[in-house]
Order: structure tokens, then sequence, then C-alpha cells
């Protein structure tokens, strides 16, 4: 009863052991021979690979094997990587394989992986470092074979597209022992030169080991230290190489990096159009603000018939004219007003006024008025002057004030 209290469920136990085998062998790579092939109409890959003394199940899904470069067959001897997993209905491990190659070449892929997961954490594969490509290059440079079929294509292309632009190939080894490092020496003899827009590198395509060249870390660091936009056009659009990752523009085939090095006679000749045809707006808008600041400046007198100018003036002087004579005869007019108030005020104000009125003034001999009776002795003589006439007067005595 114990026993049964403590054992595990088929369930239990399978869940176990997928865990702990899928979290042990999550990353590995498996060298054996492909039996039982079936490629599906899925697009799914299941086969076996086995060795004399053991086989393993694999499945490979369609969204991995479209990147194999080969035709997998029974009997054939590959790499593969991939994790294990484990199908707990029928308590099955199996491979789930991520990348096949034949086994001849698995080495390198081993070494291409570690090459590419070193020159990552330098930041060689880095966007910003990457240079952009000028738009119109007069000069570019290509490091390739001589007799490959690449440098034919691509200078069929610049003929056909982009004669304008000068071609020169430093012919290198692109296969062998001895390619890395002609292909090394191609790009610092361009640089050399001094007067190149672009360089292109790149072969057309071929087995892995055949593109392996590209693939050296010598190149990959020649072609990061190149001032120089580099183009990486190297096999077929599938092929990728570190030299694709760590150049500035990584062009699918060598053709096609011809297009996009230099824009074709037809594009330039269409960018061409559009910008006159930009060009013809704006000189036409401008032309248009022109006219109409013209049309206003038609009516100003510098623009006008001397005579025109002179009847202008004329006019203007006899408006102001006859502005000023009115402005004089309201300002004399006013004056005049105002003088004639003066006058009553001064006639108020006039002595001789007073004494025609009937009042006299009272002087001393010496001219001295007499405001008080007092000033002037008793029998001593003074004048009397009149509104008509003075006379002559005699004091005999002084009168009492009375209001």
């Amino acid at each position: 009863m114990k026993h049964s209290q403590s054992a595990l469920t088929v369930s239990e136990i399978t869940a176990q052991i997928k865990r702990h085998i899928e979290s042990r062998f999550s990353h590995v790579w498996v060298q054996g021979e492909i039996s039982n092939f079936k490629h599906h109409t899925s697009g799914h890959m299941y086969f076996t690979v086995k060795d004399s003394g053991a086989e393993l199940r694999c499945v490979m899904f369609q969204g991995f094997n479209q990147s194999i470069h080969f035709k997998p067959e029974d009997g054939m001897d590959v790499l593969l990587q991939g994790k294990i997993t484990v199908y707990e209905p029928r308590g099955q491990y199996q491979l789930m394989v991520q990348m096949m190659e034949p086994a001849g070449i698995g080495t390198l892929y081993l070494a291409f992986e570690a090459l590419k997961k070193q020159l990552a954490a330098e930041g060689l594969f880095d966007e910003a470092l990457k240079k952009p490509l000028p738009a119109y290059p007069k000069k570019i440079g290509i490091v390739t074979s001589r007799t490959g079929a690449a440098i034919r294509d691509m200078l069929n292309v610049f003929s056909r597209r982009s004669p304008y632009v000068k071609i020169v190939l430093r012919p290198a080894f692109v296969q062998g022992d001895d390619a890395a490092e002609d292909i090394v020496n191609g790009i610092h003899e361009l640089e050399s030169l001094g007067d190149m827009d672009i360089i292109i590198i790149g072969r057309g395509g071929g087995s892995l080991e055949d593109l392996w060249a590209f693939n050296e870390e010598a190149v990959a660091r020649a072609i990061a230290a190149c001032p120089i936009p580099l183009i990486s056009a190297v096999g077929h659009e599938t092929d990728v190489t570190i030299s694709d990752m760590v150049a500035d523009l990584r062009a699918p085939t060598p053709s096609a990096a011809v297009e996009l090095a230099a824009p074709g006679v037809t594009e330039l000749k269409d960018q061409l159009t559009q910008r006159i045809e930009k060009l013809y707006l704006i000189v036409q808008h401008q032309l248009n603000r022109i006219w109409q600041q013209l049309d206003h400046l038609v009516d100003r007198q510098s623009l006008q018939h001397p005579r025109n100018i002179l009847i202008q003036k004329r006019e203007k002087l006899g408006i102001l004219s006859h502005q000023l004579n009115m402005s004089m005869h309201h300002l004399l007019s006013m004056a005049k007003t105002k003088l004639k108030g003066f006058e009553k005020e001064l006639s108020v104000l006039n002595p001789a006024d007073i004494l025609h009125r009937g009042y006299s003034i009272a002087f001393k001999k010496n001219g001295t008025i007499l405001r008080h009776a007092d000033d002037l002795a008793q029998g001593a003589t003074f004048v009397l002057k009149t509104g008509r006439g003075s006379l002559e007067a005699e004091k005999k005595k002084s009168l009492p004030d009375e209001d």
C-alpha cells in the first residue's frame, strides 16, 4: 500500500524526464547517417540519424529546412544542430533540428558560429558602424577572381546600367588556403589609391567550404577597418558569410551589388526629370511672385512717365497751397478776433476814455498825480486834466471824504 501511494503516474514521470532532458540538451550537435528520410507535403522533414550503436528520431520543421543548401538523402552523413525534445503522449524523445550540413564541413560551421559570436561581442556587426554609400559614385573597386562568373556579371550590369562609373578590378583568389590573405591585400591596395568611392568584394555561389575565405577573421577585420564604404556580395541570396555581416552593405548576389552601388542611367534620367520639374515649379512660383510685385510697383511714381509725375506733383502742390491759404486765413481770423478782444480790454483801461466819460485827473506842477487831498498845500496851484483840455486850479481847502 505504501508503494502505491509513492508511485508516480506515467504522465508524471514522463513530465519529469521531459524537463530534465530538454533543459540539459537545449543546444547540441549530433553527427550521424540519415535513414527513413521523408519530406512531408507540409514542408516538414522527418528522418532518423544513426551510427553503429544507436539511432535518433529527428524532425526539422519547414521554417528551418528552407536554409539547407543541399538535398538530404538516406545514407548521407550529416551534422545536425538542435535540441532534444520529449513527445509525452508516446514517451519518445527526438532531436528537433535547426541546422543541417554535410558532416564533412561540420567543423567549418562550428568555427563559423564561434567567430560570429566573437565578432558580435566586439561590436563589429553594429549598425552604427555601417558607412552610407555615396549617391553618385564615380570610381568603384572590385576584389574578386579575374576569371569567375561574378566579375563577368558585374561588368555586364555596369556597362548596361551605369556606364559612367569607372571600374578598377583587383584580381584575387576567392577560394583556397591563400584566398583570405589575397582578399585582405586587395582591400588594402584599393584603399591606398585614395580615390575609390566604393569597394565591392565577392564571388559566385558555392559550398560552405568554397566560400570559406569570406568567413576568415582577417577578412572581417580588414572590412571593419576599411575607411571606404564596402559591399559584400558573396554567393547566392541564401548564402550568408561573416563578410556580409561586417560589411557596410550586404548584396544578395554580385549582380545585385552593382545595382545597389550605383544608380542606373534610366534612374538618373528620371531623377533629373523630377528635379527639373520641381525646379520649374519653383521658378514659376518665383516669377509669379515677382510679377505681382511689379504690378503693385506700376502705380508708383518712380516707374511712371516724367510728365505724369510733374502733373501729379503740380496737383499735389496746388492742393497743399490751397490748404496753406485756408490755414493762414483761419489763423488771421483768429488773430483778428483776439486783437479786437485785447482792444476792448485796453479801451476799458485807457485813461483817456475815462476822462471822456467825465472824469478828471489832478497833477502837481511837476506832473505828479495827486492821489490825496493832503498831498497839496492850501493855496497851491495844480493842473486838472479833463477829457478835452486842461486847466489850472488853486486849492482853497480840503473837503472831507465822501462815499
